[in-house]
């Protein structure tokens, strides 16, 4: 994992290069419709400039020792889980609407804001509890989910008008650190194979170096560093096991185009390929 100084890094560059990106573009590419499913280019745009908002609120508000919503915003907890992702899809396109033409400009506004507070934090500040919609949580806890946001949705932004549109190679390793939260959703608590205890490696290559084992088996399904001889090894470039994790690509697909790759170690990998792809 990086350090929180490290993420706050990490985000002023990709940020930095989408800010540039969304000036060359205009509403004709904001329409397009984006991998988010339901969101438009501009929706996606109008996600990250509203979360930078926010995340700003939030943050200047814990350093002050105030945890209470910021202004516009809902109490925490006070939005059922199931209906968040409405809510935050309907803040989203209220950006994108309000913003219209000048969509790139509140961005680059907004953005630049949340980063003016970032650079201003002590390092005892980081440790600071914050709202946020579900929890409070530490102002640190801003920079990790920055990150990947930024990433990812920077993808969601190139893609439509660039379907060969990668991700950045300096923030790859941060975003694949979702693959037990990835997995979990999928049931890997449920997953019994015949051959057990079994231990089903992913390792990456390209922009990372990335591994980490999946075992089974042994009390409880679990996600945790390479080591030993595995059953089977789950080989890929980094960027298309970073799709995989945040719901881009779907395990069937690139299982049978080869862009995963399944090769045997002690056992092989049949049985877990199927339950990734069900």
């Amino acid at each position: 994992m990086v350090s929180t100084v490290e993420g706050v890094q990490l985000i002023a560059a990709e940020t930095g290069r989408l800010k540039e990106y969304l000036q060359s573009t205009g509403p004709d590419e904001w329409g397009l419709d984006s991998p988010c499913e339901g969101w438009t280019v501009g929706d996606v745009i109008g996600h990250l400039g509203w979360a930078a908002e926010f995340f700003a609120d939030a943050i200047s508000q814990g350093r002050s020792g105030i945890t209470s919503a910021p202004e516009g915003m809902p109490e925490i907890g006070s939005i059922p889980p199931d209906e968040l992702p409405d809510f935050i899809a309907k803040m989203a396109k209220e950006y994108n609407r309000s913003a219209d033409v000048n969509l790139a400009d509140a961005f680059t506004s907004s953005v630049d804001r949340l980063h003016g507070i970032f650079s201003v934090m002590e390092d005892d500040d980081w440790s600071k509890e914050c709202w946020a919609l579900r929890m409070l949580q530490p102002a640190s806890a801003y920079v990790t989910t920055r990150i990947s946001e930024v990433v990812i949705h920077s993808w969601d932004i190139r893609f439509p008008s660039d379907p060969n549109a990668g991700l950045s190679p300096d923030c790859v390793a941060v975003v694949l650190e979702r693959l037990p939260v990835w997995l979990n959703s999928l049931g890997l608590a449920e997953f019994q194979p015949s051959q057990s205890p079994a231990r089903y490696r992913f390792q990456t290559t390209g922009a990372a170096d990335f591994q980490r084992d999946v075992v089974t088996g042994d009390q409880e399904n679990r996600v945790e560093a390479a080591q030993g001889e595995p059953t089977a090894t789950f080989t890929c470039d980094a960027d298309i096991l970073a799709l995989l994790v945040w719901g881009r690509l779907k395990p069937g697909q690139v299982l049978a185009d080869g862009r995963l790759a399944v090769s045997a170690g002690a056992g092989t990998g049949e049985e877990f390929s199927a339950w990734l792809s069900h």
